[in-house]
């Protein structure tokens, strides 16, 4: 075996770790940066390395109090009427939104929505967003029609196809393990129990 093939399998058998621990390491040393000065201002000498951190995760703890707190959701819902007055942002914040709504449902969670989809002989992974149209423009779609998104690989992105029920076939798989699937490319499947 040659030294390049040796050096690939030791770079993909140790990418996945060190890009992991470089993440979580950058993600402390954020954490640590962002409040150090306001400890040390707090507690002077009595700083150690490590507060900051420690501080982060109860602010973070603390904004979820927080959210969960009926006067301060009427705030939340306030701010968020206001960013959907700005018009670039409000397309942006809603589709997110609408987005990240559809996948946290408890009925998008059970078998049925993955499916796959034939084109020119190629079969791509899709997820069933929408099986009746009354609510949208007239001509957008037709009787028996669905609207069906192939999520794109290793980015936030995809497309939307609005194509008649009988050009999919449904996979058993869970919306999670459809998307996981779908954005990793097909290396992962089946979520660790």
């Amino acid at each position: 075996m040659s030294m390049g093939k040796i050096f690939k399998r030791g770079l993909i058998a140790i990418a996945p770790l060190a890009l992991t621990l470089a993440l979580v390491l950058w993600l402390f040393n954020t954490m640590e940066a962002l409040f150090k000065p306001l400890m040390e201002a707090i507690v002077g000498p009595n700083y150690f390395k490590g507060l900051g951190i420690l501080v982060s995760l109860v602010v973070i703890f603390l904004i979820g109090v927080v959210i969960n707190n009926w006067v301060l959701q009427k705030i939340s819902t306030a701010f968020e009427s206001l960013l959907k007055r700005i018009p670039f942002v409000k397309t942006l914040y809603n589709s997110i939104g609408e987005m990240m709504s559809y996948f946290r449902s408890k009925d998008n969670r059970k078998e049925g929505k993955v499916v796959l989809v034939e084109i020119n002989g190629m079969k791509l992974v899709g997820i069933i967003t929408r099986e009746d149209f009354l609510d949208t423009p007239k001509g957008l779609a037709e009787e028996g029609d669905i609207a069906v998104y192939l999520p794109m690989s290793y980015q936030i992105g995809g497309y939307t196809l609005i194509l008649p029920k009988s050009c999919v076939t449904k996979i058993p798989m869970s919306m999670e393990e459809g998307m996981r699937f779908a954005v990793t490319a097909g290396v992962l499947t089946q979520s660790k129990k």
